[in-house]
């Protein structure tokens, strides 16, 4: 009788890792523009660790329209795969046999249309609320003639929109054009209509349920442009934050907040950020407490490719 109980556990076992998705770096390609970056994780949370960027650049719409050299960076769609580390080990990346995953291997065609279907870029259809994918689409690279696939991986989107602040900027927007504000300026505005409820951004030790964790979670999320940054090079960056809160369990990732503060170069991507909603998960792990986690959101500190700094 043991084995009929043992049987569905196995099958359970089995059919889980099918669901997973992976995309394979290509070396090169002329259907998108792809930047890597390493960032180190020491400054930010206090371990030796490393975060990979992936940051696939497609041309928007009207750009592929428009074909005049003044339109190259107003309308782009970004693809972000970023490979988080692994806190239990240093198995960041494992070696796999690429015939056992044949069946769940997808293109940068199927990365476009998950684009289209979370960054309300089509007007037929209807959207979720969720916009980000963690540990549902692993990246596979190629290493001596061998695959690795990553063990930690967030997907999320963005549209690349320059225009002024007058026009809307919902969820998954970079606009270099806004009138920058601050987190700390957010803050303040925020109180003064909602003194009784914490700020978003802040409520990650927060029950779900809390009256205080009140957030309008559909209307109101969006990237806010913070700063702009004079890179080593003089060349420059732009610096935003992310304002939603931390919904879901405690248990649970909470994977909305995404990328919650990061920098974008113009012509490079996406160059750094941060992933708190990560790093405060597995934060019993980590040589720091709760309250550098809120000194890093009220200075907005992120981690930058080295390259840049």
């Amino acid at each position: 009788m043991k084995y009929w109980f043992l049987l569905p556990l196995l099958l359970i076992t089995v059919n889980l890792p099918a669901q997973v998705k992976y995309f394979i770096i290509q070396d090169q390609t002329d259907d998108y523009s792809l930047n890597h970056y390493k960032l180190s994780t020491e400054q930010l949370y206090g371990v030796k660790k490393k975060v990979e960027l992936f940051c696939m650049t497609f041309p928007g719409l009207e750009t592929i329209k428009k074909t005049q050299k003044q339109y190259a960076d107003i309308n782009l769609d970004i693809v972000l795969l970023s490979v988080l580390p692994d806190l239990s080990g240093n198995s960041d990346w494992i070696e796999i046999d690429m015939d056992s995953i044949k069946n769940n291997i997808i293109t940068h065609w199927d990365l476009k249309r998950l684009f289209s279907l979370n960054t309300f870029s089509e007007f037929d259809q209807k959207y979720g609320a969720e916009t980000k994918y963690f540990n549902e689409y692993q990246v596979i690279k190629k290493t001596d003639n061998k695959y690795y696939a990553s063990r930690h991986c967030l997907l999320q989107f963005f549209a690349v929109r320059k225009r002024p602040s007058v026009f809307q900027n919902v969820f998954g927007t970079i606009n270099i054009e806004q009138e920058p504000l601050s987190i700390i300026e957010m803050e303040r505005i925020f109180k003064k209509r909602y003194s009784d409820l914490i700020f978003p951004p802040y409520s990650m030790a927060e029950s779900l349920y809390s009256s205080s964790n009140s957030f309008d979670f559909l209307r109101d999320r969006r990237e806010y442009l913070s700063k702009v940054i004079k890179l080593r090079n003089k060349e420059l960056a732009y610096q935003f934050w992310t304002y939603t809160g931390w919904r879901g369990q405690d248990f649970e990732y909470k994977i909305d907040r995404g990328i919650d503060r990061f920098v974008y170069l113009p012509g490079k991507g996406i160059i750094g950020g941060s992933f708190d909603f990560y790093f405060y998960y597995h934060r019993k792990k980590l040589p720091i407490e709760y309250k550098d986690f809120m000194q890093n959101i009220k200075e907005e500190k992120v981690m930058i490719a080295d390259i840049y700094k």
